[in-house]
């Protein structure tokens, strides 16, 4: 079969979960035997579409480059450009399949107008959450749809001064609003003025694109019940979604560090350091416990500027704690940093799709301690491979693991009984049912 790919970065990036995921899924669909090729898309200072192809001995890659003019808000035809820009690109390689993991409202309607199935994964909130995480003001999981008046506190939280700001915006109309939100974000970027002012109309494009990917898209796949509900509840057709977990390569067991119980706990963060990942929660639920009790390691980079204020900040305050900070570390070597550690703590406090890092720590024989997130709770089995808290609950946390600390033996109870973990190559075989149906139904209707 014929697959293009299409994701938000260049094929390597390792930012975040759904990049380690997208690598997978190339290597996976090639040791099916399918065709597979990449595209991503940028925008750049330049007046007319520019492709970059590269390859290697396996995979094609193409980076679709658009004119930034064709990206701003006070440009009607921008997104026919675009999706016509991306129909050709089609038309020229002949997919049988598309699957967007980026760029995923272009690449369904481009893919509607070729009469190519498009199969879209949601691999984060940010599909239906203008704010991105479907995390509320009070850092609480989402579970309402998306709304001007619910999201706008949201959206606007992170900008300094925000409750005043949200006081004042708030009772501008949307019908006035979102005028002057086209205006300020087709200028040059004016500090603070433009990411107050864009708010409103950036929350109405969400709410339009969610309908747009959810009438263009053949299927929609949810990493985990608690996505797919989010995508039924912003109003994508029920039928078109089809609940997937994520599948791993597969990992060897690896058996427990020597000498648990007369040394201390050895806990592993991995992951972003980033306010919804929890750290903060972690951090003062091991403040509370003994000193000598736990060893802690903390493997992730802090990559944008609001993402190291938010590092600093818990260096700062959280400085007494016993935990050592590792900074971030290529993707192949996450399986030794998970040996070394006894378990895994997960403690995100907004919806998580899946967790990746949940299931490669299951994998390689480590229990995981994790807040009930969304995708926490379809690979872990509460007091049998691991642990469940409920989210943003420092206290919770520290309780479990004064519970695995008081009686290490559990550690290696739920270790032994972690079973087998969902494989990259079962994940393909899914995927494959998904994409021949769309074909089906697609060669039906023509």
């Amino acid at each position: 079969m014929k697959i293009l790919l299409i994701g938000p970065d260049k094929l390597g990036s390792e930012y975040g979960g759904g990049q380690v995921y997208v690598k997978n899924l190339v290597a996976g669909l090639l040791a099916h035997q399918h065709d597979v090729s990449y595209m991503s898309l940028a925008f750049a200072d330049i007046s007319l579409p520019q492709r970059l192809w590269s390859s290697c001995a396996t995979i094609k890659e193409l980076q679709l480059i658009m004119p930034a003019t064709w990206s701003a808000g006070r440009n009607p035809t921008g997104k026919s450009h675009i999706t016509d820009e991306i129909a050709s690109v089609f038309k020229e390689l002949g997919p049988d399949v598309v699957h967007a993991h980026g760029w995923k409202e272009y690449s369904c309607i481009a893919a509607r107008q070729s009469g190519i199935p498009c199969v879209v994964t949601a691999h984060h909130g940010g599909l239906v959450c203008p704010a991105g995480a479907l995390l509320n003001a009070n850092d609480e999981i989402c579970r309402i749809p998306a709304n001007a008046r619910d999201c706008y506190k949201c959206c606007i939280k992170a900008i300094p001064g925000w409750r005043f700001w949200f006081f004042l915006l708030n009772r501008v109309p949307t019908k006035i609003a979102v005028p002057i939100g086209r205006y300020i974000s087709g200028i040059p970027f004016i500090p603070f003025v433009t990411p107050l002012v864009i708010i409103s109309c950036s929350i109405k494009d969400k709410i339009e694109s969610v309908r747009e990917i959810g009438a263009n898209a053949d299927r929609l796949i949810a990493p985990s019940p608690a996505i797919g509900y989010a995508l039924v509840r912003n109003g994508v057709p029920e039928q078109k979604v089809v609940v997937v977990p994520h599948g791993i390569p597969p990992l060897a067991r690896r058996p427990l560090p020597d000498g648990l119980g007369k040394r201390p706990l050895k806990l592993l963060y991995l992951g972003r350091i980033n306010h919804v990942k929890g750290l903060h929660i972690m951090l003062d639920a091991c403040a509370r416990l003994p000193d000598n009790a736990y060893e802690l390691h903390i493997v992730g980079e802090a990559v944008t500027r609001q993402e190291k204020r938010y590092c600093r900040k818990l260096k700062k305050k959280f400085a007494d704690v016993s935990a050592v900070w590792h900074g971030g570390k290529p993707h192949d070597e996450v399986p030794e940093l998970i040996a070394t550690c006894d378990l895994m703590i997960h403690p995100a406090i907004f919806l998580e799709v899946f967790g990746l890092t949940i299931a490669e720590s299951l994998a390689l024989g480590r229990p995981v301690i994790a807040s009930r997130c969304g995708g926490a709770e379809i690979q872990i089995r509460d007091g049998e491979n691991g642990l469940l808290v409920p989210p943003n609950d420092s206290g919770a946390l520290s309780d479990a693991l004064s519970r695995l600390i008081e009686n290490p033996n559990l550690v290696r109870k739920m270790a032994d009984k972690i079973g087998e973990v969902y494989t990259l190559d079962v994940h393909i075989y899914d995927l494959e049912k998904i994409y021949k149906t769309c074909r089906a139904e697609k060669e039906h209707c023509l």
